[in-house]
């Protein structure tokens, strides 16, 4: 599982719901609240943003993200990428990613997990029969492959590093895409990370930024997240077909 993965399954341990946004005083507005308080109200949103996005039996969402790069000599570089994820159930998904420096895409029918490279015109097909979340965990653990986004399946799924967190704060209201989000922002150790989610009883996460703090360049990652949640998915969207030119290749475990 990854660092942002492991960031994210942490935090969700479930605690009562409260009415928090209203009376919460925001962290940014008050100089004398103390740095490094865990707000159960800001972690009571995370609980009920991770239970909604399980709840939903299909969706679809696309991401505008923004990731740096730090170079030897110390400088930033800017990347981007674009993302969309469509989910049918538990056992359908359909992936892609449009960056800077690669173009994929990712297909499961609930059997069989394919990855394909449009550029390249290579594909390569493994037995994956489960949940979502389990094939693209085995997906990363054995092949070392992340698939796009692959964080909202595991919300909340992980409590193990709960005592990581050092501080949960509500910063206050945000316009996120013409959406009131309200702004949450966390500390622990090696990171800073910032969550806007849907000030709804149908919570959304709306944006998502990651700031490392064990470089000294202090690299960021930035997610805008556009959600449709009643989607229409052709099911054959699931099941990769080879066109012309199209070559197999083997997927190698990240450990031979």
């Amino acid at each position: 599982m990854t660092w942002k993965l492991k960031l994210m399954c942490a935090l969700l341990a479930p605690v009562a719901m409260h009415a928090w946004a209203e009376d919460a005083t925001p962290a940014a507005a008050d100089a004398s609240a103390p740095a490094a308080v865990v707000n159960p109200h800001v972690v009571d949103k995370l609980t009920q943003m991770g239970n909604y996005l399980r709840s939903l039996p299909r969706f679809e969402v696309d991401a505008a993200i923004t990731h740096d790069t730090v170079l030897e000599t110390g400088q930033k570089l800017q990347m981007q990428a674009t993302t969309k994820l469509q989910v049918d159930g538990r056992t359908k998904m359909y992936a892609a990613v449009e960056s800077d420096t690669q173009s994929r895409r990712f297909f499961y029918n609930g059997s069989k997990l394919t990855q394909y490279s449009p550029n390249l015109k290579y594909y390569t097909t493994v037995n994956a029969p489960g949940k979502i979340s389990d094939a693209i965990h085995d997906l990363e653990d054995h092949y070392g492959i992340q698939i796009p986004l692959e964080d909202l399946f595991l919300f909340g799924t992980d409590k193990s590093q709960a005592s990581a967190l050092t501080s949960a704060l509500y910063v206050g209201p945000s316009q996120i895409n013409g959406k009131m989000c309200d702004h949450l922002a966390f500390r622990q150790e090696g990171m800073d990370w910032q969550l806007w989610v849907t000030r709804s009883e149908k919570p959304l996460p709306c944006k998502l930024v990651i700031t490392t703090l064990t470089d000294d360049a202090h690299p960021e990652y930035s997610a805008v997240y556009t959600w449709n949640v009643k989607p229409v998915i052709k099911s054959s969207s699931f099941t990769f077909v080879p066109g012309k030119g199209d070559v197999s290749i083997p997927l190698t475990k990240a450990s031979e």
